[in-house]
Order: C-alpha cells, then sequence, then structure tokens
C-alpha cells in the first residue's frame, strides 16, 4: 500500500508518481538546507555590531599602562615600568602612545595606532604569526577579529 498526501491513497502508483514524489521530497530538502545555511550561520545583531564597532574605531589602549584597556592586565599594579614612557614594559602602548594623549587605539587592520602616519599605509612588512604589521603595537598582541 502506498500513502499520497496529494492524491489519498493510491494502491497501484505509476512511475509518474513516484518520480514526482522523489522530485518534491528533492526540492524540500534543497529548500531546508537553504534556510538552514542562509540562517542559521549568521552572528547575532548584537556580536557583529560590537566587532563592527571595534574594527571602526580600534581597540582601545590604556594611556595610563599601555595596556589594552579593560584587559586582565589593564592597570595591574607591579608591572614593569619602562625607563623611556613610562608605561608598562613590552605593553601595546609601550613607547607608542604620543604624549599628552588622552585616547589611543589600535588598529585593528594594521595594528598600528589608530589615525596615526602610518596607519594602514601600503607595503609595510607582516607578520607571519598575526598578519599585522611586524612590530606594530598590535603585532601579536590584539585578540584576532
Amino acid at each position: 500500500m502506498y500513502f499520497d498526501i496529494w492524491n489519498n491513497i493510491n494502491c497501484n502508483p505509476s512511475k509518474k508518481d513516484v518520480l514526482m514524489n522523489t522530485s518534491k521530497k528533492g526540492i524540500m530538502v534543497l529548500l531546508a538546507m537553504v534556510l538552514l545555511y542562509t540562517n542559521g550561520c549568521r552572528k547575532s545583531e548584537a556580536e557583529s555590531s560590537e566587532a563592527d564597532k571595534t574594527a571602526k574605531e580600534g581597540i582601545k589602549v590604556c594611556t595610563m599602562c599601555g595596556q589594552i584597556k579593560g584587559g586582565e592586565l589593564c592597570c595591574k599594579p607591579n608591572q614593569a615600568k619602562c625607563p623611556k614612557c613610562g608605561l608598562a614594559k613590552g605593553s601595546p602602548g609601550c613607547c607608542k602612545i604620543p604624549e599628552g594623549a588622552q585616547t589611543v587605539a589600535i588598529c585593528t587592520k594594521c595594528g598600528k595606532i589608530k589615525g596615526g602616519e602610518f596607519c594602514c599605509k601600503p607595503d609595510q612588512p607582516k607578520c607571519p604569526k598575526c598578519r599585522l604589521v611586524k612590530g606594530s603595537p598590535g603585532c601579536c598582541k590584539i585578540p584576532k577579529l
């Protein structure tokens, strides 16, 4: 016995009926896959807007210690100080933050100080590990977006 939703009960399905049902099932599976692919892999709007905001503004650097603002090392006591700039030695901002700067950010595209003279300048050597400009403040120090 063969049950067909569209024709109720059909005892002797023809080849045409079987092929039509197979085609309908295939189309339904294909549609389900397309819907899952297009809707199932999206980031939430909150996640994507936060990533977009960080990419536009850059990663903020604390001007008091030179570490990534809000990170676990930001303004942590007993960090070794750089004798030249007074910030935490080896921090992303160490000897890179201009004097008197109120806010500083690292460009997420190149790793240099956002808006600085060398920010996103072409033909700068890239670090093989992080793909940012080699030796930039963000080189191997900022999280990848």
